[in-house]
């Protein structure tokens, strides 16, 4: 998989979401650490403190320590890392089109996705909505219940599943500190626990839940933010990488004067726009057999595949 560099956000604008999204990813502690080679250049107090103005610079750093693939795929169902959120066909449509996404499919995934000639090809059944994920072949199950389950061809394999999905919003920010104006100073302590999911769930992906803490006691910009965040790995994350605990540091972060400073937590991974996708293999009571692979809107939080940290800590002016 080609990774992005430099890396940019998509242009178009993804749904408006007011409610809070279940998410999944792991964390390091990264804040005012020398830049690497090739990063944006960030705003430098007279001091030596360093932080970030724009979001370009923050999603160049965070590029270089923890790369996104452009596309990304998850074998079996993720069944963490969705977004709670409804993900409409239309919306997914404008940057991922499902003619594409179905050349995808086996490359990705591999070739149990492929259909037979030989068997009769119903579809694709691509649906409107995440909500729509119920199989009408199959007594109206979900697709969560439905992936993993023994073939519904008599000796046939496993029925396959998994999600298919291009870059929709990297590195989001999933805590952040109260801003305060300097010139003024203040300590905070970050800290993160990364619970994998240890189910053996068949057909479903490896995922997990990582549970973080920012905390800024007493002074200026006092308080504490913490959040949970449900994610999924990457086709291409390997063991070694798998997001890791988070030990707990404290930090402090001195405001140059006239600037408006504050702590971003943002997650090594990105949002990801596709499809979760299914392929059904199924006789019906007559004998009849028929095929047909499924495409169902969705967005995942899937973790960068080349590092084990779940968070970056920013800092920002």
């Amino acid at each position: 998989m080609s990774q992005v560099a430099p890396l940019t956000t998509p242009e178009h604008k993804p749904p408006r979401r007011r409610a809070r999204r279940a998410v999944v990813l792991a964390a390091s502690a990264l804040i005012a650490a020398p830049l690497l080679a090739g990063a944006a250049t960030p705003a430098m107090a007279e001091d030596g403190n360093t932080y970030f103005t724009t979001e370009q610079q923050v999603l160049d750093f965070l590029n270089q320590s923890a790369p996104l693939n452009q596309k990304e795929a998850v074998k079996g169902y993720p069944a963490s890392g969705q977004d709670s959120q409804e993900v409409k066909l239309d919306d997914v449509e404008k940057v991922y089109p499902h003619d594409q996404a179905l050349k995808d499919v086996p490359d990705k995934l591999g070739s149990a996705f492929n259909l037979p000639p030989t068997i009769p090809t119903e579809g694709p059944d691509i649906r409107n909505s995440s909500r729509d994920d119920k199989e009408p072949w199959l007594s109206n199950w979900d697709a969560k219940s439905m992936c993993g389950q023994p073939s519904h061809n008599p000796g046939g394999e496993q029925q396959p599943c998994g999600f298919v999905g291009v870059l929709d919003k990297a590195y989001p920010v999933m805590q952040t500190s109260a801003s305060v104006m300097g010139k003024a100073q203040f300590s905070y302590k970050t800290q993160a626990t990364v619970g994998q999911d240890t189910s053996q769930t068949s057909g479903w992906s490896v995922g997990g839940k990582v549970s973080s803490e920012l905390t800024t006691p007493g002074g200026p910009g006092g308080g504490k933010a913490g959040s949970e965040l449900n994610f999924t790995y990457s086709e291409s994350t390997t063991t070694t990488n798998k997001w890791t605990t988070m030990t707990e540091q404290t930090n402090t972060y001195d405001v140059p004067d006239g600037v408006s400073g504050r702590v971003e937590g943002r997650a090594n991974g990105g949002w990801y726009i596709g499809y979760n996708v299914y392929k059904l293999d199924f006789t019906d009571g007559d004998g009849n057999r028929k095929q047909k692979m499924v495409l169902i809107p969705a967005r995942v939080l899937i973790q960068a595949p080349g590092n084990s940290s779940p968070l970056t800590y920013v800092k920002r002016g």
